[in-house]
């Protein structure tokens, strides 16, 4: 089942999981009703972490006591879903994902004009376009490029490893 938003609710009582919401409503914070374009939000009723759509794709986003600002962009919702994990990941576990610098992984496009950074990628004839919006995002994203081809739950398991970066390849 897809709410308005479009968020499967599979997918969205992954992630809650994961990020520790609670019942009944996993996508949300315990006692915050989402607003209209808010489609997956946790943290604390001060610190919220969210992805919202902004009518031509989705941003990642930090808001903070009345304050937001964006980290990431993504004109698909699946990739906004593997970076939460992907950042909730690297919070908890500080293994290495690279040798060295990070990298994009073959098949993925880095486009850099002026300050704008981001990625693009093709899967199943449909493009991905992944684009930072800060500085903090940036190792975030080559991560989420690893793994852009993995379902939530591998997403997950491989976050969790002891060594992601050679589960994906990028070492």
């Amino acid at each position: 089942m897809t709410d308005q938003t479009g968020l499967q609710r599979a997918d969205a009582d992954l992630l809650g999981t994961f990020v520790g919401n609670e019942a009944p409503d996993l996508s949300s914070i315990p006692g915050i009703k989402r607003d209209g374009p808010v489609v997956f939000e946790y943290g604390t009723p001060e610190t919220a972490f969210r992805i919202a759509s902004d009518g031509s794709g989705y941003k990642f986003e930090i808001r903070d006591r009345g304050s937001s600002w964006p980290l990431a962009w993504f004109n698909c919702l699946e990739d906004a879903e593997r970076y939460v994990v992907v950042r909730e990941g690297e919070v908890r576990n500080d293994a290495p994902w690279f040798n060295g610098t990070a990298m994009a992984p073959p098949g993925v496009d880095l486009i850099e004009e002026n300050s704008d950074r981001e990625l693009r990628w093709r899967i199943d004839g449909v493009e991905h376009v992944v684009r930072t919006l800060s500085d903090l995002g940036w190792s975030l994203v080559y991560r989420l490029a690893w793994v852009r081809e993995r379902s939530l739950t591998e997403v997950i398991e491989i976050v969790g490893g002891s060594s992601p970066g050679e589960q994906v390849g990028s070492r």
